[in-house]
């Protein structure tokens, strides 16, 4: 078997029982209430869905810039060896997901589709969201302190920490879209879209010369990309914060 079959297989276990079946086992141990109620597993209406899927990839020109800010960040002198150590893991983790990710047929790029995207928006959303969020609220009586802690154990948690910050406000955005939108599947449906553009966008083997993927990769860093994506972020995430608005008044009416 491939190296690279390997490796999806590896994250493919991982997706099932670290990231799925460990929230669905803590939320039964942890609360009384059923699985549905504890997830949010309700169907969201398919407006807020749609706007959660906007705000996810319109600030993606944001998430670039804060990553090339978040790469040029250096440590004190007399951290040079923790900074090499990190620069060294870094180096690895971007070799091994340019290795998984350098595809030369639909089969190997329908199965990154699903384990990169549809398993890992499942599982992570499930976990840090459906679980550790919802711990961290009750812990912090606070919804905006839990989204943030939840937030930052889900960056931590990808050992990419030239990549830290971007990943800890792409963490508290899906936070929000959990919270205001009332359904696990805001969150899931967004985390997939994104991991899936990735797979889509990466310059690889088996989408060389496409003239659209060539386009996108050259607009990255461009500032009235990114201006534009965020005001329609913003945009989004009104529309879905006016909406939980509106239903936590009818559920206090009621």
């Amino acid at each position: 078997m491939a190296e690279t079959d390997i490796l999806r297989i590896t994250l493919l276990i991982q997706d099932l029982f670290l990231f799925i079946l460990t929230p669905l086992i803590a939320q039964f141990l942890l609360w009384e209430e059923s699985t549905s109620m504890t997830l949010q597993l309700r169907i969201p209406h398919f407006s807020i869905l749609l706007w959660g899927v906007i705000a996810i990839i319109s600030i993606i020109p944001l998430i670039d810039q804060l990553n090339s800010w978040n790469q040029s960040i250096h440590l004190p002198e007399f951290m040079s060896s923790i900074e090499k150590w990190m620069i060294d893991s870094e180096k690895a983790a971007e070799d091994t997901t340019k290795q998984l990710l350098n595809v030369n047929n639909w089969s190997d790029f329908l199965k990154n589709i699903l384990i990169i995207a549809v398993m890992a928006g499942v599982g992570e959303e499930l976990l840090f969201r459906g679980v550790l969020q919802k711990i961290f609220i009750n812990w912090t009586q606070s919804i905006h302190w839990g989204i943030l802690l939840a937030a930052i154990i889900f960056s931590t948690i990808h050992f990419q920490f030239f990549g830290f910050f971007p990943r800890v406000v792409l963490g508290m955005i899906l936070g929000y879209l959990y919270i205001w939108s009332r359904s696990i599947w805001v969150p899931v449906i967004s985390h997939a879209m994104n991991n899936a553009l990735t797979v889509i966008f990466t310059p690889n083997t088996f989408n060389k010369g496409n003239h659209l993927i060539e386009t996108i990769s050259k607009t990255q860093n461009n500032i009235w990309y990114t201006l534009g994506g965020s005001i329609l972020f913003a945009f989004s995430m009104w529309k879905i914060w006016t909406y939980y608005r509106r239903e936590t008044e009818l559920s206090i009416e009621s």
